[in-house]
């Protein structure tokens, strides 16, 4: 049992992907069109954990994360949300409860199916070094599991079967209960904590602590940092501001708000996490300049979007400590339009309310389409190819 190693003599490419659910389908696709890309560009077909040396999830990330970990191709991630995600978000009206709207039998199942019950996080058919993110409810903090045999909690956890941690990430309150395992404490004894999505913290989007997994030398790696030393790519599920209609917010009950509450966390999540990449991050893609302007007037307005923000940030002018290419949508109807109509993918039927929704098994086939069209859009492995070589 081991670490993935990696050639010092290459940079480094590191990968994150948000939570959001059903809506995992977005980055889904746009990885199926990374690794078709890079196979054409290279000529020679891998696998993503071959290309990528730190993969890392949150939530619905988190088990994109950890089967590419493992070696699934992309076309197989897909088929997984395709096939079963009517399964994990389907109602039972027998053992349903007021906590949460779906019983946690079907989807700790579909781990166990994917991941094997014995698999551990330190087990060595793990094939690149993953992050996954949780929060301890029981202790009150984020958690970050890791097979990097450098960090300094890797011997607590190793033993921990991989499906336990995947279901812990994903477990989002309201929609699934929380998740309860062992975890060997620094002393050696067992304690058992109860854990839920990892979406419900700052990580969200855990592009950011990926990169800190990667370089502070705490953390047991210290890969060097450099904009041709390190690529991030970072693949979002999509954001869209969470409103309700004037007048209706006084009418919201303890479950509206929880539901409102958590959807806004994660966008919030996301933005601060874009906010503090494009900061240290140089962008390889750029918008179209009538997206730029529209994203700044929107920054200068005091609403930035992840989109303003990845233009505003590139005239501060410090330095850059990685390469990192930022691949989401915003889910609004201006932005699906325009998007449509850029890449010749029909649109304009998506309803950018329901669509965003992380169990809307209905919209499954829409999702796919922005998938789709979001992927033809952002992914331009061309321009990266240099860190692929």
């Amino acid at each position: 049992m081991s670490t993935p190693t990696v050639p010092t003599s290459r940079p480094r490419r590191l990968l994150s992907i948000d939570g959001g659910g059903l809506c995992g389908i977005i980055p889904a696709q746009a990885l199926i069109e990374i690794e078709n890309q890079l196979d054409a560009l290279t000529g020679d077909p891998q696998p993503l954990c071959n290309r990528f040396d730190l993969i890392g999830g949150t939530s619905t990330g988190a088990i994109l994360a950890a089967s590419l970990a493992l070696g699934f191709n992309a076309q197989q991630m897909l088929d997984f949300y395709l096939n079963l995600g009517p399964d994990i978000f389907k109602k039972d009206w027998v053992l349903e409860r007021p906590w949460h709207k779906y019983p946690s039998a079907p989807i700790e199942q579909c781990l166990k199916d994917k991941f094997g019950e014995t698999t551990t996080l330190g087990d060595a058919s793990l094939r690149t070094m993953i992050l996954l993110v949780a929060k301890n409810a029981t202790q009150g903090n984020d958690w970050f599991f890791t097979n990097n045999r450098g960090n300094r909690f890797f011997e607590n956890n190793k033993d921990i079967p991989l499906w336990h941690i995947v279901r812990a990430s994903s477990a989002a309150p309201t929609y699934f209960p929380p998740h309860a395992f062992p975890v060997i404490d620094p002393t050696g004894t067992p304690q058992t904590y109860e854990f839920i999505d990892g979406g419900v913290s700052s990580y969200n989007n855990p592009s950011f602590q990926v990169f800190l997994e990667a370089t502070v030398p705490e953390y047991g790696v210290n890969w060097p940092m450099g904009v041709d030393n390190m690529l991030l790519m970072s693949l979002g599920t999509g954001y869209a501001p969470v409103t309700i209609e004037e007048g209706k917010a006084k009418d919201y009950t303890l479950l509206s708000w929880a539901s409102y509450v958590l959807k806004e966390l994660m966008n919030e999540a996301n933005l601060e996490q874009n906010v503090l990449m494009s900061l240290i991050g140089k962008r390889p893609l750029q918008a179209p300049p009538a997206r730029a302007n529209s994203a700044i007037a929107r920054a200068r307005s005091g609403t930035p979007s992840e989109s303003a923000l990845q233009h505003v940030s590139t005239g501060l002018g410090a330095t850059k400590l990685l390469t990192y290419q930022r691949i989401t949508i915003e889910l609004t109807r201006e932005r699906l339009d325009q998007l449509g109509s850029a890449t010749g993918v029909p649109l304009h039927d998506v309803d950018p309310v329901k669509v965003r929704e992380m169990d809307a098994v209905d919209q499954i086939p829409n999702m796919q389409l922005v998938g789709k069209a979001v992927a033809k859009e952002q992914v331009h492995m061309d321009r990266l190819i240099s860190f692929f070589r």
